[in-house]
């Protein structure tokens, strides 16, 4: 694939997990919900304090908050690295909820109620995918967008509908790993939180495969997380 498409190196120093985020007021209104000026803010959807995690989701964040804690120590954690987990995430509300999530569980059941696990560092490039005119609609249009994406020969490089490209939102994942991941740390643990589309683009990436194909990989449901050598396609 071409470097200005997938940035990700050929060697990778670090360890990748992949989550989304927690069923959302989002998810249970039904719609698409991608522009960072209303997904961000605490401020406006159904309850007055933005589109973040639904009660029904912040409880799936913590089950699989403590399934991750499994996987990664299931004898516990016999380190003494200081810091071997790295948390990144989309500044949407409902991933930093999430985020926030996953390291309250892991300080409290991987290391002792310790404080190991700093809080998570918000990247706007971890950003949902931009869905354009779909905005605000119905989250049935998800499907129009991905057969779009898989149309010859464009795949969803110029959307009728202002639809964000897979191959954008693979460039600037995979710059960010590269520049603010891989180039400055090694041999950590990074729990990288974001969205449905994102995640499966940056699965995608890490198959090295092209971005359009990421619905060829196994769908991933909210709170879901998986491990990069986890990633399989269908």
């Amino acid at each position: 694939m071409a470097t200005e498409i997938n940035y990700l190196p050929a060697n990778l120093k670090n360890k990748y997990i992949l989550a989304r985020h927690g069923y959302s007021l989002a998810n249970d209104a039904g719609i698409i919900c991608s522009n960072p000026e209303i997904a961000i803010p605490a401020t406006g959807g159904p309850l007055g304090d933005g589109y973040g995690l639904h009660a029904k989701g912040k409880l799936q964040v913590k089950e699989s908050a403590t399934r991750l804690v499994e996987y990664l120590y299931p004898n516990g954690y016999n380190g003494d690295e200081e810091e071997p987990i790295k948390v990144f995430c989309s500044p949407f509300k409902r991933t930093k909820e999430t985020a926030a999530i996953f390291c309250d569980t892991l300080n409290n059941d991987a290391f002792a109620g310790k404080q190991v696990v700093a809080p998570a560092t918000e990247a706007y490039a971890l950003r949902e995918r931009w869905f354009g005119n779909y905005d605000m609609k119905s989250d049935d249009l998800y499907d129009e967008c991905w057969a779009a994406d898989a149309e010859e020969p464009d795949h969803g490089e110029n959307s009728t509908h202002d639809v964000e490209s897979p191959n954008a939102v693979c460039a600037r994942a995979t710059k960010f790993i590269l520049d603010e991941i891989e180039s400055k740390m090694q041999g950590k643990t990074v729990l990288l939180v974001a969205h449905g589309d994102i995640f499966q683009i940056m699965g995608a990436a890490f198959l090295r495969i092209e971005p359009w194909r990421q619905r060829q990989l196994a769908h991933v449901n909210t709170a879901e997380w998986r491990s990069v050598d986890q990633l399989k396609l269908q």
